[in-house]
């Protein structure tokens, strides 16, 4: 199961791309890809045929990607603002979008509109 911890922590752990590719592991992304009709290789593109066409993760260049990680029941696509699960069940995907901290202007706006 994914929770607000896990999410944390896959941020804080690749809150940079590695260096190595194998760090990376692209490789699970790929053997995924070939499983599945939810997921697409087109060239340097990652392509989620199960999202809208407007949705703005539906293709991600894979040079974006920060680290693929497997769990129980999903596959984790770590990107450096936000998250995509992939659901092995039934393909469905989820994002989750990094909240920027507010500087300290915006923590003396939020005092005052309270």
């Amino acid at each position: 199961m994914i929770t607000k911890q896990t999410i944390a922590e896959l941020y804080k752990k690749y809150r940079r791309c590695p260096k190595n590719l194998e760090d990376r592991n692209l490789s699970l992304l790929i053997e995924y890809a070939l499983d599945t009709d939810a997921v697409e290789l087109d060239g340097d593109m990652l392509v989620f045929t199960n999202m809208e066409d407007y949705s703005p993760f539906k293709r991600i260049e894979l040079g974006r990607i920060h680290c693929v990680v497997d769990f129980d029941e999903t596959v984790a696509v770590v990107l450096p603002n936000s998250i995509i699960f992939i659901r092995k069940t039934d393909y469905s995907t989820f994002v989750h979008i990094k909240e920027n901290p507010r500087g300290i202007c915006g923590k003396i706006r939020y005092m005052f509109e309270k």
